[in-house]
């Protein structure tokens, strides 16, 4: 179509189009010459806004977030933390290196709203971020102290070595703020001990949950507990460390059992490796790490907990604190055959990530 056959019409009406698009410009140019401090708040609003302002979660709707699967064999992913939310209250079961970060920075946790801290065993993967996350928890507004529940009087060492530890820190915030913004005691760690259970015991209820601990087979460690947490009629297990366990039918009609484990063939082809390139102490590490972790797939005359889950019904397994590092290749290639050859639907967790379990369904939504 030529200029020509345009419309006077259709001129004048692209003309207004175009001083009306320009004056547009111009008044946004003006207004943030003209106001440039509201332009920078609402910059600034945006920028702290995820990390300050945590948003009400959807209610009644059990979530597991994975702030730390890893263990110390694996520095660069957090260690194993798991957080269980429901209704704007995070319940922590272990609280490994790292994972206080992952906790802060996933943006649907609120550190304030901890109701309470769950230790399966007192090894240093499992325990190793708990100073931080009280500071972190007290720092977002705690308005009490945070209990911390285990088996056994070394739970109750922790806590007192953690209090210990962080005093001096304590000590400078109130002495900053004040003692009516920063209350002492709410910074602190409180152990609530319970005896190691003989058969599967409730330690903890409240109007969200109830959780109940189990002792598994961990080897020299005395008073290393599983935990199930039900909520409504959903329910989760965590396996915490464990060897092998003779019989698993406890998890029948758990909704998702978060089990760790190893590749016993697999480390110990590392820990000959590590001899042979003169690395013995890691020789050690990895032949002796096998002995009271799951082996996860079966071989010669060796059970897995690929066999030892047959026939148990279960809605999912998540498998975590995998040995060696889930990310090299041979560890994936292993893992990709236990998945095929499963009967269950498997995921292996990654840091950060989510499942939601909404009560009154048996539905299970991965982020």
């Amino acid at each position: 179509m030529s200029f020509n056959s345009i419309s006077e019409g259709k001129i004048l009406k692209y003309l207004a189009l175009f001083f009306t698009v320009l004056m547009l410009a111009t008044a946004a140019i003006v207004l943030t010459i003209k106001s440039p401090g509201s332009i920078k708040e609402q910059l600034y609003d945006r920028a702290v806004e995820p990390l300050l302002v945590i948003p009400p979660n959807q209610p009644d709707v059990l979530r597991i977030v994975y702030t730390g699967v890893s263990t110390p064999l694996t520095p660069h992913i957090a260690q194993q933390s798991v957080v269980i939310s429901i209704n704007n209250k995070n319940y922590v079961f272990d609280s490994g290196s790292r994972s206080t970060a992952n906790f802060i920075s996933q943006g649907t946790l609120e550190a304030a709203f901890i109701e309470a801290v769950f230790i399966t065993h007192t090894h240093s993967d499992h325990i190793g971020s708990l100073g931080e996350l009280v500071l972190a928890s007290w720092g977002r507004g705690r308005t009490s102290s945070m209990p911390v529940y285990g088996a056994g009087e070394l739970t109750q060492n922790v806590v007192d070595g953690f209090n210990l530890a962080y005093k001096p820190d304590r000590n400078h915030r109130v002495n900053h703020h004040g003692e009516g913004f920063f209350d002492a005691e709410n910074g602190l760690l409180v152990a609530k001990i319970f005896d190691v259970p003989t058969s599967e015991t409730s330690v903890f209820k409240d109007n969200n949950i109830e959780v109940f601990a189990f002792t598994v087979p961990h080897g020299p460690i005395h008073g290393a507990v599983g935990y199930r947490i039900v909520a409504g009629n959903r329910s989760v297990i965590i396996s915490g460390d464990t060897d092998l366990m003779d019989d698993y039918s406890f998890a029948n009609g758990v909704d998702v059992l978060i089990h760790e484990a190893i590749l016993e063939q697999e480390s110990a082809e590392i820990s000959r490796a590590a001899y042979r390139v003169g690395n013995d102490r890691m020789g050690v590490v990895f032949h002796d790490i096998q002995n009271y972790h799951a082996n996860l797939v079966d071989y010669d005359d060796q059970p897995g907990l690929l066999s030892r889950l047959e026939g148990i019904d279960i809605g999912m397994l998540a498998l975590i604190h995998i040995i060696p590092d889930k990310d090299e290749l041979i560890t994936k290639r292993v893992l990709r055959r236990f998945k095929s050859e499963s009967s269950h639907e498997v995921t292996v967790v990654e840091d950060n990530m989510v499942m939601e379990l909404p009560l009154n369904s048996d539905k299970i939504f991965i982020k």
